[in-house]
């Protein structure tokens, strides 16, 4: 029984494209969170918004890129 279908060639590149966006994004809120927290003492971004943020970016690109793709194709 198989609960999610294969990913085609292009999709598996989009989602690695979006991990390594999605990677960057953490990479960035947390040096921003952590420079502002050693000037002013307070941290702007909760690990909650961070977390969020980088899944959303990670899922949001891939879900660009295939259609686009997919776009392409149709054309």
């Amino acid at each position: 029984m198989k609960f999610f279908k294969r990913m085609s060639k292009f999709e598996q590149s989009n989602w690695k494209s979006g991990a390594i966006l999605g990677f960057y994004t953490y990479t960035l809120l947390l040096l921003f969170n952590y420079i502002y927290g050693l000037i002013s003492g307070s941290e702007p971004l909760t690990s909650g918004v961070i977390f969020w943020t980088g899944i959303l970016v990670a899922f949001g690109y891939e879900l660009v890129l295939n259609l686009m793709a997919k776009k392409k194709v149709n054309y």
